[in-house]
């Protein structure tokens, strides 16, 4: 097997997630191109490297960067592993600039939220499609060459990147990219690529929506009862979901798929429980996060919210069990990105109210 650090890699996308990858690898000595459409951040990069910032402190990482008409350069020298780490709209013209520039036997991985991964094979081929789940990773760019985590990393005790193939296989070149992203965080190769992405989409479904709608971060969210009870009920329609689709769940933040629908379903005692496993999970963030949702709105760009509660409630209509809750949050997050209505904890009353009607 060739050096993995001889290998020609490529970020495309490198803002928050791609950036602290990108950022990472170059620290670590990989040959990586941080691929980006922001001009000021790619200048920023090239000019003074890539600050990355988490709770355990903050470096500075010297990283090649691209301009979008510098990617002609590499048909001198082909790309291996290409990431895509752009949010989930920007995924197919991606997929379609970075093509002709792949090594013979050159692959794609989508390190996104949502699942793009067939997008992705209809462009360069399933064979050549490859999925990695960012777990909790919680990332933001603060400013041009900044990014900043809120999570502390996972180490030893919490498995942030799970790597799989579309056919669920175990495979060398799995191995290989999970190899290649432990030197950013703990990795491992996943035989379950969409119970993986099904756990992440719960997991960013019950908070986009009413960290959207409210402009709260996510502390907020988990102490308050009620926007604590309306993400419960935002899991248990995504995890029915995901289950009448045919796929086995990942844990969602240590905790069962059941235990998050019983507590749905109001059942006292897994709540209490549930609610004491989120506290638990809540240590490792030591930073208020808002979201990439909610970074979005602030800075006026187009959300993912199709792409992750209303993915949930599209598939839902799919299979004939609709998710009213994730498709009313869509709604909401869309007038806010739209400027129709204002963010606030107003937009939740009418969800409130419904729970606190009297059953008929």
């Amino acid at each position: 097997m060739a050096d993995l650090k001889s290998l020609r890699l490529a970020v495309l996308g490198a803002g928050a997630v791609g950036g602290y990858i990108g950022g990472q690898l170059a620290r670590a000595g990989y040959r990586v191109a941080l691929i980006d459409s922001w001009a000021e951040h790619v200048d920023h990069i090239k000019a003074h490297g890539i600050r990355l910032t988490d709770p355990l402190g903050s470096v500075v990482a010297n990283a090649e960067a691209m301009h979008l008409h510098e990617v002609q350069s590499l048909i001198r020298d082909p790309v291996d592993i290409a990431f895509i780490c752009t949010k989930s709209y920007d995924t197919a013209w991606n997929a379609k600039m970075i093509a002709p520039y792949l090594r013979e036997n050159g692959f794609v991985v989508s390190v996104q939220n949502s699942l793009n991964e067939h997008e992705i094979a209809a462009i360069v081929g399933a064979d050549r499609t490859l999925g990695c789940i960012a777990s909790t990773i919680s990332v933001s760019v603060t400013g041009p060459g900044v990014v900043e985590r809120a999570r502390t990393p996972g180490g030893e005790s919490y498995t942030v990147f799970r790597v799989g193939e579309m056919h669920g296989r175990v495979t060398p070149r799995a191995q290989r990219v999970a190899e290649i992203l432990s030197s950013v965080d703990s990795s491992k190769v996943t035989s379950n690529l969409w119970g993986e992405r099904w756990a992440k989409l719960v997991t960013n479904s019950m908070h986009h929506g009413i960290l959207g709608a409210t402009g709260i971060h996510d502390h907020q969210l988990m102490q308050d009862e009620q926007t604590r009870l309306l993400a419960i009920q935002c899991a248990g329609e995504a995890i029915r979901v995901a289950q009448a689709l045919g796929h086995d769940l990942e844990p969602i933040l240590r905790m069962s798929p059941a235990l998050w629908c019983a507590a749905a379903d109001g059942q006292v005692a897994a709540l209490a429980e549930l609610e004491a496993g989120w506290k638990k999970w809540m240590v490792r963030s030591k930073e208020p996060h808002y979201g990439s949702v909610g970074h979005d709105l602030v800075k006026g760009r187009r959300t993912e919210i199709d792409y992750t509660c209303g993915y949930v409630a599209a598939m839902g209509e799919q299979v004939g069990l609709p998710a009213p809750t994730q498709a009313r949050l869509t709604a909401l997050v869309k007038q806010v990105e739209r400027g129709e209505i204002a963010r606030g904890m107003h937009n939740l009353n009418e969800f409130i109210s419904e729970r606190a009607a009297p059953a008929r």
